[in-house]
């Protein structure tokens, strides 16, 4: 196998990876669900629900190409837990209705990203830049998440 086949094969799984974490995140999202979501009082700052996939393509697209740059470079647990505490958070908020546990999930995910970051700057400037982006939208849904919780 080339390395260009190798490369091509290694950014096809994290692309998969990423966008399966949002998949079978979106699978708890339901009509039922997005029912309950509609009623909750919302922050004036929450974003129309059409925007949410399309950030998180771009995220996860990110996401993917930063984990590239490091392949074999740093280990991916940071990645991977990040990841998976995504994932949970789609769970707990839409799948249980747990709003309050979903906070402690963002905040662990916050955590998890900025190990990541961390881990990936010291092989790879741009990778630990594109991870930056999710931290940030995280953090928004952390004050979102916040907010919710508050006032319903």
């Amino acid at each position: 196998m080339t390395r260009i086949t190798q490369n091509a094969f290694r950014l096809l799984f994290l692309l998969a990876l990423t966008n399966g974490i949002g998949y079978v995140g979106g699978s708890f999202m339901n009509q039922d669900t997005m029912n309950w979501y509609n009623t909750l009082v919302m922050s004036s700052l929450t974003p129309p629900d059409m925007v949410f996939p399309i950030v998180w393509f771009a995220l996860f697209l990110m996401m993917s190409v930063a984990a590239f740059l490091v392949w074999n470079k740093v280990s991916p647990r940071w990645f991977v837990a990040q990841l998976a505490m995504n994932l949970l958070w789609t769970f707990l908020f839409f799948g249980l209705r747990e709003v309050l546990a979903a906070c402690f999930v963002i905040v662990a995910m916050l955590y998890f990203l900025y190990r990541c970051m961390r881990d990936f700057y010291t092989k790879s400037h741009i990778a630990a830049f594109l991870m930056a982006p999710t931290f940030l939208w995280s953090l928004f849904a952390l004050y979102l998440n916040i907010f919710i919780v508050i006032n319903n």
